[in-house]
């Protein structure tokens, strides 16, 4: 399934959160502690679950645990979801494990000792769309390729797309009267900020929550935040990295 219709009326508070990679605790402190989510809430996670934080297999244990609990967490595919999917093709189990037992830390994965995606997490990434749709936003992991045709059917570049947003006219064209909310390209928060108090058509929640270590003190300031939208208020909630202090 590539894309997903949904209807959203029935729902009390809606919410779209950014790249996670790897950061649960910071997940888990937005989602219980800052929005104190309820079965009533709808929730996009917009991609990039996986890598550069230390916890990928709690990040996609938790949200398995959500959805079966009842709560409505949508989930769009990311580009590291997709490298993982594609590298499952090539991998040699032989090689993987003794791969595994040198360099991998002795920390849970969603891989097993032969390097394979156990099923449920297969299953989870096998099934994530690339775009999500309702009644007032587009939601993808990295934006439109508004230089496409049909900009709505290039899925490829849902997952990798980092070009100049077009005129303003050509944005109005393609998405009509609904915004588009993305991750993929790490923003300063304060950039971040700027987008949502200026209502754009388009806005980028990728604020670079995994990259708290970074090498200047301009990036350790202004990255290492996870964003959320309430997509009804266009208010952003923002929580500072959990799992790299």
């Amino acid at each position: 399934m590539k894309k997903l219709k949904l209807k959203t009326d029935k729902y009390v508070r809606r919410f779209a959160i950014g790249d996670i990679h790897g950061c649960y605790h910071t997940l888990k402190y937005l989602l219980e502690d800052e929005l104190k989510i309820t079965t009533n809430d709808f929730i996009v996670l917009l991609g990039d679950y996986i890598h550069k934080g230390p916890y990928s297999k709690e990040v996609i244990d938790y949200i398995l645990d959500l959805q079966k609990d009842g709560y409505h967490i949508y989930t769009i595919r990311g580009n590291h979801e997709q490298n993982l999917i594609d590298k499952q093709k090539t991998y040699k189990p032989k090689f993987l494990r003794f791969i595994t037992r040198i360099f991998t830390k002795p920390r849970k994965s969603i891989l097993s000792e032969d390097g394979v995606l156990y099923w449920h997490h297969k299953e989870f990434f096998n099934e994530l769309p690339y775009h999500i749709i309702i009644e007032d936003y587009h939601f993808v992991h990295a934006g439109f390729n508004f230089s496409a045709e049909k900009p709505k059917k290039d899925f490829d570049a849902m997952l990798t797309i980092r070009k100049p947003l077009p005129p303003i006219e050509r944005i109005n064209e393609v998405l009509k009267k609904k915004r588009l909310v993305h991750g993929h390209t790490p923003k300063f928060i304060y950039e971040v900020e700027k987008m949502v108090k200026e209502k754009r058509k388009i806005i980028n929640l990728d604020s670079g929550c995994a990259y708290l270590k970074t090498p200047t003190t301009e990036q350790r300031k202004y990255h290492g935040y996870l964003s959320c939208l309430n997509l009804d208020s266009l208010e952003l909630i923002k929580v500072k990295n959990k799992d790299q202090l």
